[in-house]
């Protein structure tokens, strides 16, 4: 989940980014490098949350710096909160049982910030952006704790599609909808684009990290599609790579690529360059599915990596994405 906030972060930063330069124009046209905008008084959540990034993520510390002040204290806030989310679902040091009660007591914490009794620096921070954006749902937050609490299990399994796709909402779809309101979306109207843009990333994730995921004994491919195919969770688990096996990954590919053509069409329900946003992430993830293609939905056989494009196939996508936006907008 975490590099999925990474992701969308980053480029919407780099979106409104771009808006706000243009926007920063003096009175001899000139634009104003958006790094020499006045900065508000640093506060102690912007120095906590700075600290985190810093640690974790740099590239995502600097893609913040493109964003106005008000709008990069929120988007800091959220990725603080998903960030130590992520640290504790994927605890290596910790068991089963204490994931879920350390979860359990993020939980509360939600609430204590929800009630606006911030714990620390950080939680403060996330409170401040909830009362800033009033007509954002707080159900995304406690639905993608419900996601990471299904995951802290021995030898994780899903039993359907209709769960797979609940899952996949749990942990990327709310990323969308918290991110709605950074692009100046009408959320009600963006709602449905979103989560269909969240659930394809999920889904297309779950297809690329096939291979590591069954290291750690994770099977995300649902059971009862896996079962009609004459293929278990063992013949998985052991990377064997049937032609059934083969058929189930492309048929989960195909409903990622209709979750991707319904957040592309839903793309127009944003404001200013939000279907840019959206018409990128679209492409660069189809060119994960031309890679799965490619491969013969063999993503057992990496030697466990995950399934990749490279840095052409990812400039290609994003000029594509360009060019669709600008010849619909004509």
């Amino acid at each position: 989940m975490k590099s999925l906030f990474v992701l969308l972060l980053t480029i919407v930063s780099k979106c409104i980014g771009f808006s706000f330069r243009n926007s920063n124009t003096c009175t001899h046209g000139r634009v104003l490098p958006l790094m020499m905008h006045p900065q508000s008084s640093t506060t102690q959540e912007d120095e906590a949350i700075e600290e985190l990034m810093k640690k974790h993520d740099p590239i995502l510390l600097f893609a913040s710096k493109l964003l106005d002040d008000e709008t990069a204290r929120d988007a800091s806030a959220l990725y603080a909160w998903c960030r130590r989310l992520d640290e504790i679902t994927d605890d290596p040091s910790s068991d089963v049982a204490t994931i879920q009660q350390r979860l359990s007591d993020w939980e509360s914490r939600f609430d204590m910030i929800c009630r606006n009794e911030p714990v620390d620096d950080m939680d403060r921070a996330l409170a401040m952006y909830l009362q800033r954006n009033d007509d954002l749902e707080l159900s995304p937050f406690i639905d993608m704790i419900s996601g990471m609490q299904a995951d802290s299990v021995l030898n994780r399994t899903i039993s359907n599609m209709a769960e797979l796709e609940e899952y996949a909402y749990q942990v990327a779809g709310t990323v969308g909808l918290m991110l709605l309101p950074l692009l100046n979306a009408n959320v009600e109207q963006s709602r449905d684009a979103a989560i269909a843009l969240g659930k394809a990333i999920q889904l297309i994730n779950i297809l690329r990290d096939a291979s590591p995921d069954v290291v750690l004994g994770r099977v995300y491919l649902p059971q009862d599609m896996l079962r009609a195919e004459g293929v278990s969770t063992e013949d998985v688990l052991q990377r064997k790579s049937s032609p059934e096996y083969r058929k189930v990954v492309a048929a989960v590919a195909d409903r990622a690529e209709a979750l991707l053509l319904e957040a592309e069409i839903g793309k127009s329900t944003l404001p200013g360059i939000g279907p840019l946003f959206v018409q990128i992430i679209v492409e660069l993830y189809r060119e994960y599915l031309v890679k799965l293609e490619q491969i013969g939905y063999d993503n057992l056989n990496l030697r466990g990596e995950r399934v990749k494009i490279n840095s052409i196939q990812k400039l290609m996508a994003s000029v594509k994405a360009a060019i669709k936006v600008f010849l619909t907008q004509r």
